[in-house]
């Protein structure tokens, strides 16, 4: 085989070993297209994933073949080839590095796309460290094969880290408060969160700054260190909705304040999208200048807004029927004018 390839010219070298990569590439993409079929009539679906990630880098690999022995036909009667033959042996790493990095992201896709309770933002963080320990990994070892010493570089990387730990401390604290994010959690990715600076829907937790999108559809973007010294609501967590309302009647209906207050506290206590494990109150409590006032206090099981504003509808809805069935009216302002008459003496 070889005195076959010595009797022919580079450029008919280079043709045979196109026509064997062209073939090597079909087979190989009807292989790949085999598995996959198969692959997507079953129930898991990570083999889709990593068929996908691995599938590119493999056809690549053919490819760097024929061009690695493509340009060794060449080296004798081009000298500058024989130094390129003897760096590019190591691209193979590199695209080995590429596809592995493609697998990674291939299982991180198929976890947030699974519905199970690992948490999307925690797949994501130790996805990119996954990610950055290999490549610095393999960036060391190919610094290695070059003939650079690992522990000279290390000592650099040091002293140049406490240099740059010093110039971007700024950079370097949002990235750990990305990283107390994720691990104390106060909100996940799509939670509604609420400061005194802004409000709004979680769209994306980076290394260096959150994306939210507020309700007026604008994207603000917060520093993660900033996030380490406010205080943060996450409404979207909440159990139930709380319903806090006041009504207010006549000074004229007193009397029937007592039998008002008792129908809609047992109202509340038997309506079914009342929580009953939860504080329930409904009292008398204020003398106001045109009202006398009762508080209604209650939450319900939902936390949907929608459905929290109908149950809320139909419950006022509901004790303003209670205070008219009572023979009494809800107060509005009002004011009385006293006019003094004086005698003429």
């Amino acid at each position: 085989m070889n005195d076959f390839l010595q009797n022919m010219t580079p450029y008919q070298v280079a043709g045979i070993l196109f026509a064997v990569a062209l073939v090597a590439h079909i087979i190989l993409g009807f292989i790949l297209t085999q598995v996959a079929k198969h692959a997507g009539r079953t129930k898991n679906q990570l083999d889709d994933h990593l068929i996908k990630a691995a599938s590119t880098p493999l056809k690549v690999l053919i490819w760097f073949g024929w061009l690695y022995f493509s340009i060794s036909a060449f080296k004798d009667q081009i000298q500058a080839l024989t130094m390129v033959v003897e760096y590019i042996d190591i691209t193979p790493i590199f695209i080995i590095t590429w596809g592995i990095v493609r697998v990674i992201s291939g299982v991180e896709a198929y976890l947030i796309e699974k519905e199970n309770n690992v948490d999307n933002d925690s797949v994501r963080l130790f996805s990119r460290l996954i990610k950055i320990l290999i490549v610095t990994a393999i960036l060391l070892g190919i610094a290695q094969f070059l003939g650079f010493s690992i522990s000279s570089l290390l000592t650099f990387g040091g002293v140049g880290g406490i240099v740059m730990g010093f110039a971007a401390k700024d950079m370097l604290s949002n990235i750990f408060g990305g990283l107390m994010l994720q691990m104390d959690k106060p909100f996940s990715t799509g939670d509604w969160i609420r400061s005194s600076d802004f409000e709004g829907t979680v769209e994306k937790i980076g290394w260096r700054m959150t994306r939210i999108r507020t309700f007026s559809k604008n994207p603000v973007y917060i520093p993660n260190s900033i996030f380490a010294s406010i205080p943060i609501e996450t409404p979207s967590r909440m159990t139930n909705r709380r319903i806090k309302e006041v009504v207010g009647i006549r000074y004229d209906d007193i009397k029937q304040m007592p039998a008002i207050v008792d129908a809609v506290e047992n109202l509340l206590k038997t309506h079914k999208d009342i929580d009953q494990s939860q504080a329930l109150r409904v009292y008398f409590n204020y003398f106001n200048a045109s009202s006398i006032d009762f508080n209604i206090y209650a939450f319900t099981k939902t936390t949907s807004k929608s459905e929290y504003q109908k149950i809320k509808q139909a419950i006022l809805i509901e004790v303003a029927n209670i205070i008219e069935q009572h023979q009494a009216e809800i107060a509005y302002p009002t004011q009385t004018l006293h006019i003094q008459q004086n005698s003429k003496s």
